[in-house]
């Protein structure tokens, strides 16, 4: 028997995916007009998470994970390194090619705006695309389960279970839910931009501890925002993620140049 759309939902899933693809957009015409950052700076943020992410990190993660799926179904201890596992990935790959671009491509532009610019860039890509393009997927999944009847399917019962179980999520969720990830990608953006100020410190300090400050920064944020939505939920990992961007904020704020305006 299929089930009846959620007309909030939808909404939801549809001002969400809006969002995604607009606040890169607003953050980029900010830091462009406010700070007058270049587009050669922004690009190269994005650039970066395209290499360092989409072309590199997530297809070796997408690889690896299905050589592991039977480890990490088993063992409960195998799936929590996992876990670490991707979060310090994420912080040695995106923090690498933010060091990279300083030292190299953009030899010229380490100010703390640029820093800002990089990080929207940066940011902005992930958001639009890859969040932006899981949250289209989200909605036509939302769409396919509820419209789908599972007594005229002929599927193993294992699939079946698995439908079923993916139609059960999918009435359960509240209208407002969907709009937990725009609330979270305003945290994540801000946390680009902190990431890039702090790499950029290595190379205005001359200190490398700036780069392993980041990449720290980065791989702990992953790793309780991880833990959080899976021993705890929803919620509680969007509360995590709230005093990152607090803490992001902070660091922004605090090692801006003085001569910039407030």
């Amino acid at each position: 028997m299929s089930g009846e759309l959620d007309a909030g939902v939808i909404a939801s899933f549809s001002g969400a995916i809006c969002l995604y693809l607009l606040m890169p957009v607003a953050a980029v015409a900010w830091a462009r007009r406010r700070l007058e950052v270049e587009w050669k700076v922004v690009g190269m943020g994005a650039l970066a998470f395209a290499l360092s992410q989409l072309l590199t990190r997530v297809p070796a993660v997408q690889v690896a994970q299905y050589f592991l799926k039977d480890t990490l179904k088993a063992s409960s201890l195998a799936t929590h390194v996992w876990l670490v596992v991707l979060s310090l990935t994420a912080g040695l790959f995106e923090e690498t090619a933010r060091l990279i671009a300083f030292k190299y491509p953009l030899k010229g532009y380490r100010h703390w705006k640029d820093a800002v610019g990089f990080g929207v860039g940066h940011g902005g890509l992930e958001c639009a695309l890859l969040v932006g393009g899981l949250g289209i997927i989200g909605l036509i999944n939302v769409v396919v389960l509820t419209q789908l009847d599972l007594s005229t399917l002929k599927l193993p019962p294992e699939q079946l279970e698995q439908l079923r179980a993916g139609k059960e999520q999918v009435a359960a969720l509240q209208w407002w839910e969907p709009l937990l990830g725009v609330y979270e990608r305003i945290g994540a953006l801000l946390l680009h931009v902190a990431l890039s100020v702090l790499v950029l410190q290595r190379f205005l300090r001359g200190q490398r501890r700036w780069y392993w400050l980041a990449v720290g920064f980065h791989a702990l944020t992953n790793e309780l925002v991880s833990l959080a939505a899976r021993g705890l939920g929803k919620v509680a990992a969007e509360g995590v993620m709230t005093v990152a961007a607090l803490l992001s904020l902070w660091i922004i704020l605090r090692l801006r140049d003085r001569r910039m305006p407030a």
